[in-house]
């Protein structure tokens, strides 16, 4: 299945969604996005997206993320075309993935089958569960006033989106059996953004967060200094993969 296809299949079937469950109109649809009303309906009569869009619904992983997606609607009122094609992409791997594994399945020793079965099982059960509670998280904010308590769990829904993509990814890297050129981050000045990290974000927000006087915006600074310590963290670990490379 091609890119686009899984695009169209994203659009067809969140369409349906907001017209039939949330009662959206055709041109309220068109806005969120970024459409023409004949082109929604295109998607809803099923003339275009109808095959890619039964095949994402028939995967419960890329269920989940639809939905996800529907929320940012909710919320928001409309999708980015960046955030379609991040999602487009995303699923695509989903897809090709699930193809991938059942032809691999197929040809793989019995013992090598049920181990690789059993891992990506585990991650997709994972995946599954990170889109629960971004779903959970995402539902708490849209019923909070505050605009200050609500960032604090978007911040968490958002994080818990972003560890889907990277299980999903890694999913994907195992099923394709690819492997990670080290060799391409000698080019990375690493201490220099260790440096910039470290520096120019902790520091400063340390005295932003001594200087506030409310007790939830503190949490926002420091739910972002925690972000800037694991990217040191990891640019850390990156670095002495190299030396002992």
């Amino acid at each position: 299945m091609r890119l686009e296809e899984v695009l169209s299949g994203i659009r067809a079937l969140i369409a349906r969604e907001l017209i039939m469950e949330y009662g959206y109109s055709k041109k309220r649809v068109a806005e969120a996005l970024g459409l023409s009303q004949p082109a929604i309906t295109l998607y809803l009569n099923g003339r275009r997206g109808a095959d890619s869009s039964r095949k994402i619904s028939q995967n419960p992983i890329a269920r989940r993320y639809i939905e996800n997606l529907i929320e940012k609607i909710l919320l928001r009122g409309s999708l980015s075309r960046s955030e379609l094609y991040d999602a487009a992409f995303s699923l695509w791997r989903i897809l090709e993935a699930e193809g991938f594994e059942e032809r691999r399945m197929e040809l793989a020793p019995s013992r090598e089958r049920d181990e690789r079965s059993r891992l990506l099982q585990s991650l997709r059960e994972r995946v599954q569960a990170e889109q629960e509670s971004a779903e959970e998280f995402m539902r708490v904010a849209m019923s909070l006033k505050d605009d200050l308590t609500r960032m604090i769990f978007r911040m968490i829904a958002s994080d818990c989106i972003r560890h889907a993509d990277i299980l999903m990814t890694l999913i994907s890297a195992i099923d394709q059996g690819k492997t990670v050129n080290i060799d391409q981050l000698k080019k990375v000045d690493l201490a220099k953004l260790i440096e910039k990290e470290e520096n120019a974000h902790i520091r400063s927000l340390d005295e932003v967060k001594k200087l506030l006087p409310n007790g939830l915006a503190s949490i926002l600074v420091e739910l972002i200094q925690d972000d800037e310590r694991k990217h040191s963290k990891i640019l850390k670990r990156i670095m002495s993969l190299l030396e002992v490379g």
